[in-house]
């Protein structure tokens, strides 16, 4: 077997090769890369034992999460939890179904169509595609592992070899549904409707570049979990195709999402009444967001109140010029605006190379300051491999926007934050620490 000091580059290679094989497009590119996979194992006869052991069982138990066709799943339609915490999280989608799964649905303009079709998690593709839709509304049902812990999307390992998720110790996605648009609002109302501080607020997940629908619900339902949010959670899902090679792909897909986007916002801040729609969104999706906000709209509510309560960029992948420009016009439709941001960004710093001009999300010399928006710097953090996924990876960050969004707190009153100016202008850095 390997010696611990080979281990990191076996794995790396492991995890590279593996991902070649998901992104060929074609039988031969796949068989090739299938191909260089075996030759690498080959090194070591150990490991590729262990290797071939685990595909064996994958095919003996069919690929899915049930002991037998006796076994009572948790939910309709879903797994059958072993210590799991099932969390529901509402969502809307314009991507398009996977062929064989969920009905349409209720489109975009209103009109009703067959509802409540349960997807099984018997088979792991996903509800929906990364293709084109009619925007679409449901609810997910989602188990987070009793021992989660803070940070951390449990899922699989391709490195380690552990292919099968499992609900005991893997955040997974159980069972969707679509829903009509009554019974949609009937959903969000219920998941807001505690008497409990904040429990009439509702928050929006908008993921980034490279997410599929499944894992788009995993992660929002781990941040919603580790926020221990008290309101109605909802995902919004726009088609990003979820490959590594696919980015030119989304990046015209979040623009395509924009009015579908809106349209969504303003359902939700219908729906909510009284209670605050809060928006987190990351890489990518911050486009979407911020390119919904800024046309023209509402910008206060009728009471006097913002449109939106607190409106989070994570890690944002867009131009840093746009971002300047489009501030202005999204920044009073919100409580309040925070950006968060990293010099450690590798995947920002590739979008860079590929644009050719900076990243809101990017920090250094060209760390992003605009009227009427906190903009922390998390450089000091550390925030994994990629440096980029740190919003619902890192503990310091959950727990900082735990009191934005819970508590509503600015940044002098939050833990930990130190201030700094550059040209006249504050900032916020966290202090260096371990996730």
């Amino acid at each position: 077997m390997l010696r611990p000091e080979e281990r990191a580059s076996f794995e790396s290679e492991v995890v590279i090769m593996l991902r070649a094989v998901e992104a060929a497009d074609s039988v031969d590119d796949e068989r090739r890369a299938a191909g260089n996979l075996a030759s690498f194992f080959a090194r070591e006869p150990a490991v590729a034992d262990r290797f071939l052991t685990e595909m064996a069982e994958l095919a003996a138990e069919d690929e899915g999460y049930f002991p037998d066709d006796t076994a009572e799943p948790a939910v309709p339609g879903g797994v059958p939890y072993v210590r799991s915490l099932i969390l529901t999280v509402l969502y809307a989608t314009d991507r398009a179904p996977d062929d064989g799964s969920a009905d349409l649905g209720e489109s975009a303009d209103g009109k009703r169509a067959p509802t409540g079709t349960a997807v099984s998690r018997r088979q792991p593709p996903s509800a929906f595609s990364g293709r084109r839709g009619p925007l679409v509304l449901g609810r997910a049902t989602v188990g987070v592992p009793d021992d989660h812990r803070m940070g951390v999307r449990e899922k699989p390992a391709r490195w380690s070899l552990r292919f099968r998720p499992r609900p005991e110790r893997d955040v997974l996605v159980a069972d969707v549904r679509t829903l009509s648009r009554e019974d949609f609002a009937e959903g969000t109302r219920a998941g807001a409707g505690a008497e409990a501080p904040g429990s009439q607020d509702v928050l929006v997940f908008v993921h980034g570049y490279h997410v599929s629908f499944d894992d788009a619900l995993t992660r929002a339902a781990q941040i919603v979990y580790d926020l221990n949010f008290p309101g109605a959670a909802v995902l919004y899902s726009w088609p990003s195709k979820g490959r590594v090679l696919s980015y030119t792909h989304d990046e015209n897909s979040a623009r395509w999402t924009v009015p579908h986007f809106r349209e969504f916002l303003e359902l939700m801040r219908g729906i909510t009444g009284g209670g605050r729609v809060h928006v987190v969104a990351h890489s990518m999706g911050c486009r979407v967001v911020a390119e919904a906000l800024a046309e023209p709209g509402p910008e206060r509510e009728p009471g006097g109140g913002a449109a939106l309560g607190q409106v989070v960029f994570a890690a944002p992948d867009i131009d840093s010029g746009i971002f300047l420009d489009l501030a202005p016009k999204f920044v009073p439709r919100a409580e309040r605006c925070t950006l968060y941001a990293s010099s450690n960004d590798k995947a920002l710093a590739l979008s860079r190379r590929l644009a050719g001009y900076p990243r809101a999300g990017q920090s250094g010399d060209g760390l992003l300051l605009v009227d009427g928006v906190d903009t922390l710097d998390a450089s000091d953090l550390d925030t994994g491999l990629s440096g980029h996924s740190y919003i619902g990876d890192n503990s310091s960050i959950l727990s900082d926007l735990y009191a934005l969004v819970r508590h509503g707190h600015p940044p002098a009153d939050r833990f930990g934050l130190k201030a700094f100016t550059r040209n006249g202008r504050v900032y916020w850095r966290f202090p260096a620490r371990r996730s």
